[in-house]
């Protein structure tokens, strides 16, 4: 990878190839794995698994949710169980200890069935109804991405997250709306080429400079974002310096 970072948004990096567009039986997807990473989610994870239950027996025609609890203390595993037994659909795995959101999505992308993988948190701030916004794309690109229109956070978060993606730009050369949007539709040819190796809180950021590192293009489709209303999600602007540094260590393994 050169030093002067990858391609910017809106540009397909090696775009020579031919794919052919996915074709939806009956206004249907044909099949599709969701992962939904969690962790101490108890109190919003009722509705969120309500509400993706419901939004994937409308649109695909075979689909399953995996949920990886990244060993949650409170009562997570015991949602999710009460789920499976009535829609064996619904999928529980199980981090034995936390081992943080980067490797419980890597684990849920290799406990994806299925050709067409998506994710999602477990914090019931996207619709999933939306998911279909994103796979009509997915034959002319490897991965389809959210960005949050408008973003319905509190103004520091999104200063926060704003701060973020100039310091993405500035070390990786990547020009992406919202890199930490957390609805993401691949390929399994994306999964099988771009492997997580982060540990930390970098696993998009990943996704996006491996992707570009590979040949694999994306293009960034608008999501309509619903304020967090249950749980806790906090942001710590002093952990910028730690930050920057993650991305050069990542900008570094990747030469």
């Amino acid at each position: 990878m050169r030093d002067t970072g990858v391609g910017p948004v809106g540009v397909e990096i090696g775009a020579g190839s031919v794919r052919a567009r996915p074709v939806l039986l009956d206004a249907r997807i044909p099949a599709l794995s969701v992962v939904l990473p969690a962790y101490d989610e108890e109190q919003v994870l009722p509705l969120a698994l309500s509400e993706a239950v419901e939004a994937l027996r409308r649109q695909c025609a075979d689909w399953e949710l995996i949920v990886v609890d990244d060993g949650s203390t409170d009562r997570t595993p015991e949602i999710v169980a009460d789920w499976s037994a009535r829609e064996p659909r619904v999928r529980l795995v199980r981090n034995a200890a936390n081992r943080g959101y980067s490797q419980t999505l890597a684990r849920g992308f290799d406990e994806a069935r299925y050709d067409a993988v998506f994710y999602t948190d477990a914090d019931a701030q996207f619709d999933l109804e939306e998911i279909e916004r994103l796979f009509v794309h997915l034959g002319d690109v490897d991965m389809v991405v959210g960005y949050r229109a408008p973003r319905r956070d509190a103004a520091v978060r999104r200063f926060a997250s704003w701060v973020y993606n100039r310091l993405l730009g500035l070390v990786l050369g990547l020009r992406v709306r919202d890199v930490n949007c957390a609805f993401k539709l691949f390929t399994r040819e994306f999964l099988d080429r771009v492997k997580i190796q982060s540990t930390g809180f970098l696993v998009d950021a990943e996704l996006f400079a491996r992707a570009a590192r590979a040949g694999l293009t994306w293009r960034e489709v608008p999501v309509r974002h619903r304020p967090r209303t249950q749980g806790d999600s906090t942001v710590n602007l002093s952990a910028v310096p730690h930050t920057l540094r993650g991305l050069w260590r990542l900008r570094r393994s990747l030469r």
